[in-house]
């Protein structure tokens, strides 16, 4: 008879390190590796399948609200296939798109241990240190061996910016917790100091530099009483101003800004600024054709080959850089609404959790906000970067629903 335990408890350890290491190597490989990213998730899904008090629990998350409107969207996506003119390898492209909404309950199984959620977090930040440690030894030329891009070593220039922001946010977060270890706490903030470095001055985009300072803020409103955080507020008020004028980096980028609008202003579009706002409004224009149901999955990507609106852009595009225009164009009124719905009740759990409500706000917060000139949710680096985070913070919550039921 013990010989029988021990060896079903083995079988059942045995399967919870399995989910536990590849979803640490889900994290690590985030900032890192499409690919390796793809490989870890696939194999982290099997495993959690595969274990039993995962199964327990997959009834309980399907009730959740943010559930039903993550299926609900996916839902609409394929729904909407039926009135597009697009062909069937482009919906079926735009399809798996959006097929990533159904590994968030999945996700959130596994990750309804608190040491497993604080190891994928910290392997999230060995990645990201990675990254800046080998943008900032080639921007300075310590390692010019290296074939890389300093702006974008594994990742574009944007998601670069996002992600070590989040990170460098995340760390600040690590580092005011108390602790019993000073040494920890020092590790915490030399990573932030690293990752501010890397994002002010060797990352040059400008989505990064908004991020930035969006995050610093909205951390300082949340650890600090309400006098203290309005100084704060203020101190990064100055060290924006301060870079702005003596970085030379960012003032050419951000200067750069005021001038593609001005250009746009008098009819010279060909600019960042200029294609993005013709993409927006053809997007536009598609909306108001089928506002309620929208024109249908690829639907944009089709009418911008068929009907070439911009000339000087002169290839195809895949999403008009900007979630919200995109989810207008194709799904309409109906998909904005499934949209809005999904984030409001996301927004509703993190706002009631205890260890990862901080997290949540940070990865939620900048993800609307860069959605209004970004299809974040539409790629994959950008998508499953919201939802793996998602799936921590709903992770907490779902955990401390179920327990009673696990018993």
């Amino acid at each position: 008879m013990i010989e029988r335990m021990d060896a079903f408890n083995w079988r059942m350890l045995l399967s919870c390190n399995w989910v536990a290491v590849f979803l640490i190597a889900t994290f690590f490989t985030l900032p890192v590796s499409s690919t390796g990213k793809s490989i870890s998730m696939a194999l982290a899904i099997i495993a959690i399948v595969f274990n039993p008090e995962n199964r327990q629990v997959f009834p309980e998350i399907l009730k959740q609200a943010w559930c039903k409107w993550a299926l609900a969207l996916f839902a609409w996506a394929l729904l909407a296939c039926l009135w597009s003119p697009a062909s069937m390898s482009g919906k079926l492209f735009v399809v798996e798109k959006y097929s990533k909404l159904l590994y968030l309950p999945l996700l959130v199984a596994g990750l309804r241990d608190a040491k497993l959620r604080l190891y994928c977090l910290n392997a999230f930040l060995a990645a990201t240190l990675l990254t800046s440690v080998i943008a900032i030894g080639k921007f300075y030329g310590y390692l010019s061996f290296l074939k890389v891009n300093p702006e974008h070593v594994f990742r574009n220039h944007i998601m670069t910016g996002f992600m070590v922001s989040f990170a460098c946010y995340m760390a600040l977060y690590f580092f005011a917790r108390p602790r019993k270890s000073p040494l920890i706490s020092l590790s915490y903030l030399t990573l932030a100091l690293i990752y501010s470095w890397h994002v002010l001055f060797v990352n040059g985009g400008r989505t990064g530099y908004i991020i930035f300072f969006l995050l610093m803020t909205l951390l300082l409103v949340q650890l600090l009483p309400l006098k203290k955080a309005l100084v704060g507020v203020l101190g990064i008020a100055l060290l924006a101003v301060t870079l702005f004028q003596f970085n030379e980096n960012i003032n050419q980028r951000v200067n750069a800004i005021a001038h593609e609008w001005h250009n746009y202003q008098h009819n010279q579009k060909g600019s960042s600024v200029g294609f993005r706002l013709q993409f927006h409004d053809f997007a536009q224009k598609l909306f108001i054709q089928h506002p309620i149901f929208g024109n249908g999955t690829s639907s944009f990507t089709y009418n911008f080959r068929i009907l070439n609106p911009i000339p000087e852009w002169g290839h195809g595009l895949l999403e008009p850089h900007g979630q919200y225009w995109l989810t207008a164009a194709e799904f309409g009124v109906t998909g904005l609404i499934l949209l809005a719905m999904l984030y409001l009740s996301l927004l509703k759990v993190i706002w009631r959790l205890h260890s990862t409500r901080i997290i949540g706000l940070g990865i939620m917060i900048p993800f609307l906000i860069g959605n209004l000139t970004d299809s974040l949710m539409f790629y994959s680096g950008s998508g499953y970067f919201f939802l793996l985070f998602m799936a921590i913070c709903m992770g907490e919550a779902v955990e401390r629903q179920t327990k009673v039921l696990l018993k």
